[in-house]
């Protein structure tokens, strides 16, 4: 609410000093970098009533034969009513193994904040092949700017998942798991890429519309919309084995997960084309989920991902080392090719990072247990970007947009731990 967190600077004062514009003329981004305060203008209060009922029902067919149903019932007074459900089975076929498979279908109504939400913020975008600080605008789905560009009143996603596995015991202490899945998203709710004022297509009006915005810098909007489909599948694998080694027990367990997600449509609102009936439909696909929003979903995290734990206890103490793995990803940066797929000089890929913990606990007295740990004890952080543009001046020189682990690297602790 503080007026000098989101406005532009106060024109001046006595001995004639424009706080407008920089040292150089240019003018100055309104408000404070790199968030701004939250504009009152923007405040809303909106309320949703809901209510849910499901039933389950399971049974043993035969001792080696379950099956298991659900059915799901909602109504929301913003979305109406919806039906889901979900049918799953399990069968042993020989004493320790077994086959199991599930099909369900899913139902997400919008939450408020992505129907309601307004804000301007400042981001970083690729002009000229540099990154630049932009002021957006994140307009609510239901206002006027919204639907000046022709966004629709925002619908609920729908999915419709299937999966199966195997599980067997092949030794008393040797368990393994291998399940598959396959999820598809209907109408899936992004942040929309944004709609620009210097746009060559759509420019004249972006900039119409955005007119009312001008004293606070914004030459950029965009809005939360049920712009594509997505399709998932993968694979998770997990396995536990226990023994007794000397005085005490050892574990180990693994868990991998193997997965790939393709935005499968990118949707063009009709309402959408009847607001810019120049350009293509590719064109406005490309304005509404740009080649670096549908990275995010693809590629900008590991497609592998695993974690192996070794734990050794004896009498008062244990000892737990633990490799993660994480696979490599992706940036792949907007250059305005209309084809995705297209190759861009900015592109970079990340490689294959290895991330290892430790702890080692002494129960000191019964019931307290003293340990010291570290948690990515060697210190790994991502790869840095290699190109210039990317870094934007060294702002930049970890992305900011792909996630593969966190950036704070090493951290270690000393704990106590008290058994009441």
């Amino acid at each position: 609410g503080e007026p000098a967190s989101f406005l532009l600077g106060n024109g001046g004062d006595e001995a004639g000093v424009d706080f407008d514009t920089t040292s150089t003329g240019a003018p100055k981004d309104a408000g404070s970098q790199v968030f701004p305060g939250r504009n009152p203008a923007a405040e809303v209060n909106r309320t949703r009533n809901s209510i849910g009922a499901y039933v389950g029902l399971e049974s043993e067919i035969t001792r080696s034969i379950s099956l298991d149903g659900t059915l799901r019932f909602e109504d929301y007074s913003d979305f109406g009513t919806q039906w889901t459900g979900k049918l799953a089975g399990r069968w042993e076929f020989v004493d320790n193994y077994s086959v199991r498979a599930a099909v369900s279908n899913g139902f997400r109504a919008p939450a408020l904040p992505q129907i309601w939400f307004s804000d301007i913020s400042i981001q970083f975008v690729l002009v000229n092949n540099e990154l630049e600080p932009v002021r957006v605008l994140t307009a609510n789905n239901q206002s006027g700017v919204a639907g000046a560009f022709g966004i629709p009143r925002l619908d609920a996603e729908t999915s419709v998942n299937f999966s199966g596995g195997i599980t067997a015991r092949p030794l008393p202490n040797l368990s393994i798991t291998v399940d598959g899945y396959f999820i598809t998203i209907d109408d899936r709710i992004v942040l929309s890429s944004r709609f620009s004022s210097t746009d060559p297509n759509i420019g004249d009006r972006v900039s119409e519309v955005l007119e009312p915005f001008a004293d606070q810098g914004v030459g950029q909007a965009q809005f939360f919309m049920n712009a594509v489909d997505t399709e998932t599948k993968g694979i998770d694998v997990v396995a536990a084995w226990g023994t007794t080694a000397g005085p005490g027990n050892l574990d180990i367990s693994s868990a991998w997960n193997f997965q790939d997600t393709e935005v499968t449509a990118t949707k063009v609102p009709d309402s959408m084309k009847q607001r810019f009936p120049d350009e293509s439909e590719a064109e406005l696909q490309h304005v509404i989920f740009n080649r670096e929003e549908r990275s995010r979903f693809e590629v900008a995290l590991p497609t592998e991902k695993g974690v192996t734990q070794v734990r050794y206890t004896i009498p008062r103490w244990y000892f737990t080392g633990r490799w993660n793995y994480y696979g490599g990803v992706l940036y792949r940066p907007d250059c305005g090719n209309l084809d995705p797929n297209t190759a861009c000089e900015n592109d970079e890929d990340f490689g294959v990072k290895n991330l290892f913990d430790l702890e080692v606990g002494f129960e000191f007295v019964r019931g307290a247990t003293f340990s010291l740990g570290g948690a990515n004890i060697f210190n790994t952080f991502p790869d840095e970007h290699k190109k210039d543009a990317n870094r934007s001046s060294e702002r930049f020189p970890f992305s900011r947009r792909v996630t593969q682990f966190g950036l704070n690297g090493a951290f270690y602790y000393g704990t106590i731990r008290l058994a009441l």
